[in-house]
């Protein structure tokens, strides 16, 4: 896709750069990559209820296996990548084998698990790299990390999922640091390295979670590095692994990654491709950090990586159903989730059936005891006129930030299928086009499914839970209409400015018109008090995201979701001016607006619980948020206001 660090204001920062996206491939590469490699991974201790897992960053040479997206001229396959990725260097219990990826491992645990992360900096610190700037909306402070364990439901204060802390390399001057200490606290600066510690409610939700590095100004950088792992909550009494079906599969988890690296080099071991503040933010001024302006790369890789490779395939037999956990850890891309048939196939695609977005079950209450899930549908609806559309094109686009847990049931007969990203070579498809074959007949795609007939006796898997199983897994409570307020307490509405705020970037990406402020509050929540919101886009594509609670979907424009969905990552798009060039992503999830360019409206309700303290609030389009598309969020003990009544007016902090 497109870089998503351009926007209406900006986009001379990219004029004249390539970038290598869905390129044209031969057949050849089309039938097939090499074998989809699953990333290390170390589960909780069953007896004691803990995992302990110490995870170094530093700045290392990784090959990634598989067909280089890059120009004739260079690395045509397994290229070499400098980046500051992250291994897991102890645990206990111990790990699978390491295998060199660059993808984070896969952490295991279960509800009522007390984890304990060690995060190691081992990065050198860097003037060049803005370790020592401090900035709400330009790019900064790249050897700078810290850990958000992304939708998990604990406690936002440290030693737990504080993204307000900043670990710095060392060698980090004493000014730096106390110039962090005058912005964030002096206990959310310090060097080298950090024990978080996290205490898992014994209810939580299973389902697919993941974890990344949350550094404010440098969190596009950290997803391009690569540092970035899956989570998952696995519960085999209440949870999907307690499901026959779900326990027979095959799993296989899907890091959808975006490592933005500078195409320039030859990206061979020599001479490595490298990830700069150029290939990444594009920001010609502000990755100077006060020196000269820096020239832009004429080639940068924008193709979508899977577990750190390239073009990777998936094995099926004929009507066999695995489990897939699909995390998209983007920097900002919309990925349709439709398999499309390639190389002559005339077989029908295979299935997917929903069973959790974003870590909790999708329950529908209706169903009845013998009803499949929730079928993922084949295209998406260019004219919405139910809920069920609005819930197909919710399930179907798979945004920056959100997973999707399913059961892919392949067909009867052999054939081969391709994943894609939502453009052709930097080029963008009208909605309707996103799920169509023809349309990507000379694309690269992310990812292959080859379905082989199976001649031989081993057993696998060819069964599917029933909604009714679904039904009965631990969930959030569902939060009723007489407990929700009849209109919006909490709104937001995502834009940028011109150069206010932000003179050197050309303008800043702002919530509600105004930039992140560490100092202060920018919105007050009461615990258990029940608020509902109101997001839209200004312009471009946007991806809500709040921290520590998820939230239970109720409308999108007009039309109401036709049962409970939660999400803790949300797709808003500007439809009305999707047609016209106006948002990166190409269509909006409601169709065209007719009464103007407003963008659609999504509305949802949400109780925070358990935890009070300061939390966030922002774009998933991570180079929004690093260009100050963030909010700081403080959950206020319930004294500070009541619950709100359907329709009355009521006392509390809302904004």
């Amino acid at each position: 896709m497109p870089k998503k660090t351009t926007r209406k204001l900006l986009p001379k920062k990219l004029a004249g750069v390539a970038i290598i996206g869905a390129m044209a491939a031969p057949a050849a590469v089309l039938a097939g990559g090499a074998p989809l490699q699953l990333p290390q991974s170390v589960s909780s201790d069953q007896q004691t209820k803990s995992l302990k897992v110490e995870l170094d960053v530093k700045s290392e040479a990784y090959t990634l296996p598989g067909p280089s997206p890059t120009p004739n001229g260079s690395t045509q396959s397994n290229p070499v990548v400098k980046a500051r990725g992250i291994k897991l260097t102890d645990s206990k219990p111990q790990a699978s084998q390491a295998n060199g990826l660059l993808v984070g491992p896969t952490l295991r645990i279960r509800p009522g698990d007390k984890v304990n992360v060690k995060l190691i900096n081992s990065l050198g610190y860097s003037e060049s790299e803005g370790d020592g700037s401090h900035s709400m909306t330009n790019p900064h402070g790249f050897d700078v990390i810290n850990l958000h364990t992304h939708g998990l439901h604990v406690s936002p204060n440290s030693p737990s999922d504080n993204v307000l802390l900043s670990i710095y390399p060392q060698g980090t001057p004493d000014y730096v640091l106390q110039d962090c200490s005058n912005e964030s606290g002096q206990a959310n600066c310090v060097i080298g390295q950090y024990p978080y510690s996290y205490n898992i409610p014994s209810n939580h939700p299973s389902g697919t979670y993941w974890y990344h590095a949350h550094k404010h100004g440098a969190v596009s950088m950290h997803l391009a590095d690569g540092f970035a792992g899956a989570l998952i909550m696995e519960d085999p009494e209440h949870g999907l692994e307690s499901l026959p079906a779900v326990k027979k599969a095959q799993e296989q988890i899907l890091m959808l990654q975006e490592v933005q690296y500078n195409g320039d080099h030859k990206g061979d071991s020599t001479d490595p491709y490298q990830i700069t503040c150029m290939s990444v933010y594009g920001n010609n001024t502000g990755c100077a950090f006060g020196g000269q302006s820096l020239p832009t790369p004429k080639v940068i890789n924008n193709a979508i990586s899977v577990n750190g490779q390239f073009q990777p395939s998936i094995s099926m037999r004929t009507d066999e159903v695995q489990l897939w956990r699909v995390i998209n850890g983007t920097i900002g891309n919309v990925v349709p989730m439709c398999l499309l048939p390639l190389n002559g196939t005339t077989a029908p695609s295979p299935t997917s059936y929903v069973l959790a977005t974003d870590g909790v079950p999708l329950q529908r209450p209706t169903a009845s005891t013998t009803d499949l899930p929730v079928i993922m549908g084949l295209t998406p609806a260019t004219t919405p006129i139910n809920g069920d559309d609005v819930l197909n094109n919710e399930l179907l686009f798979l945004a920056a930030g959100q997973r999707l847990d399913m059961m892919v049931q392949a067909p009867a007969n052999a054939g081969t299928y391709g994943l894609y990203d939502s453009t052709v070579a930097g080029t963008k498809l009208p909605i309707g086009q996103l799920c169509q074959a023809s349309a990507y007949a000379n694309a690269t795609p992310i990812l292959t499914v080859s379905v082989t007939d199976s001649k031989s006796d081993i057993a696998y898997n060819t069964a599917i839970p029933t909604q009714a199983e679904l039904n009965k897994l631990n969930a959030p409570k569902t939060i009723t209409a007489e407990q929700s307020p009849q209109l919006p307490t909490q709104g937001v509405v995502y834009g940028f400015t011109t150069n206010t705020y932000a003179d050197k970037d050309g303008g800043a990406s702002v919530v509600n018109g105004r930039v992140f402020n560490p100092v202060r509050s920018q919105r007050d929540l009461v615990l258990n008090q029940v608020d509902k919101w109101a997001v839209q886009s200004a312009v471009d594509t946007h991806m809500f995201h709040i921290h520590i609670n998820s939230f239970q979907l109720v409308s999108r424009g007009q039309l109401k979701y036709p049962f409970p969905v939660w999400r803790d990552t949300l797709l808003v798009n500007c439809a009305g001016v999707a047609e016209s060039g106006g948002c990166s992503f190409p269509g909006g999830l409601t169709g065209g607006n007719p009464s103007g360019n407003y963008g659609e409206v999504v509305q949802f309700v949400q109780q925070p619980l358990d935890y009070t303290g300061a939390l966030v609030e922002h774009c998933h389009n991570v180079n929004h948020e690093d260009n100050g598309m963030m909010e700081l969020v403080e959950i206020l003990p319930p004294a500070h206001g009541k619950k709100a009544k359907s329709g009355k007016p009521h006392k509390g902090h809302s904004h």
